[in-house]
């Protein structure tokens, strides 16, 4: 496809912050191939959203501050108002932002269908590529792919027929991937973070180009899923299709009583702050504190099944699978309905 995208960005994770660095870099590297490039944001965090769309969606304005990935800049709340204003260049402000106090999809769909009023520009031509993300952490398996709010965003694209790339950031609690095979490496160092962050980014936009330029139009994909390690394989990175991996839920919500030490497996999730316990009239509410051990990767025993999105991310492999925003009946096998009683 010869023609550069309109690309609207939309996430879950919400405008720059530490649970929500790599936006603006990602924004800034497809600014950087040429791309006309809106963004619209939830206002905050909105992890596990799913396709979820609310039914509001008061409007604040944001204008990012270069290189300001994790909104720590001392005069990042200038960088928030409540009404349209001129980007101070002079300051350092490189763009205009709609925030919104919705879900991804509610992004997408604000963006997709009334971003010329939003950003002064009417007549302007139409979105043709939806950018979701990159998210706070993985999104392999069908546990992720179906409750995230970042595949959310692009299958809300999909679902008004326009193309979209969902692209989440893999982290690693311990022994990342390594080049030479080691699977008893460190934890990245501060330093190393960064610059697999701008490595990311970068790949993640090269890679979009080349998925622009030769969408899949014969298999009928609708939405790529990409999972980028973050991990030393970027330095020489690898490229592979993937499948999604048949992973499941388990318990999600535990009384607050009980003890953080319980489970091993049962962790905040990335992006997430754990939130206070509250006392309601007639008991507490329940804390969300999942048990992801179904949800991350195979239990023991059970074999890494090749070609999944997990394995390529657990190999250090960039994965990318090839969706379509569609739920598709099973057969009936030929059986009779049942009958009324």
């Amino acid at each position: 496809m010869t023609t550069k995208p309109r690309v609207l960005i939309v996430n879950d994770d919400g405008p720059p912050s530490a649970s929500s660095p790599y936006v603006l870099q990602l924004f800034q590297e497809l600014v950087a191939l040429g791309w006309d490039v809106r963004v619209v944001l939830p206002s905050s965090q909105k992890s596990w959203s799913g396709t979820n769309y609310t039914v509001h969606g008061a409007q604040l304005r944001y204008y990012p501050l270069r290189d300001n990935f994790d909104g720590s800049h001392p005069d990042s709340q200038r960088c928030w108002s409540n009404t349209r204003r001129a980007i101070d260049y002079d300051r350092g402000e490189i763009a205009e932002w709609v925030l919104v106090d919705g879900t991804p999809s509610t992004c997408a769909n604000i963006g997709l269908f009334t971003g010329n009023t939003l950003f002064g520009t009417p007549g302007a031509p139409p979105i043709s590529l939806v950018v979701s993300g990159p998210n706070y952490g993985r999104n392999t398996g069908t546990a992720f792919s179906v409750s995230s709010g970042t595949l959310g965003g692009a299958l809300a694209g999909a679902l008004s027929d326009v193309r979209g790339v969902a692209i989440s950031y893999g982290h690693f609690r311990e022994s990342p991937p390594c080049l030479d095979g080691r699977t008893d490496a460190p934890r990245l160092t501060p330093d190393e973070e960064t610059e697999m962050r701008g490595l990311a980014s970068r790949h993640s936009a090269s890679i979009m180009a080349q998925l622009w330029e030769h969408w899949d139009d014969d298999a009928a994909v609708q939405v790529y899923a990409m999972n980028v390690p973050l991990c030393e394989c970027l330095r020489e990175p690898k490229v592979v299709w993937t499948r999604i991996w048949s992973s499941r839920h388990v318990q999600q919500y535990v009384p607050p009583t009980k003890s953080h030490d319980d489970d091993d497996a049962r962790v905040q999730p990335l992006g997430v702050a754990p939130l206070p316990v509250q006392h309601a009239e007639h008991g507490s509410y329940l804390d969300f504190r999942p048990n992801l051990a179904r949800a991350m990767r195979p239990g023991d025993g059970e074999a890494l099944e090749e070609g999944t999105d997990v394995w390529a991310l657990c190999q250090g492999y960039i994965g990318i699978s090839r969706l379509v925003a569609s739920f598709e009946q099973v057969g009936s096998g030929g059986r009779a309905p049942p009958h009324c009683a």
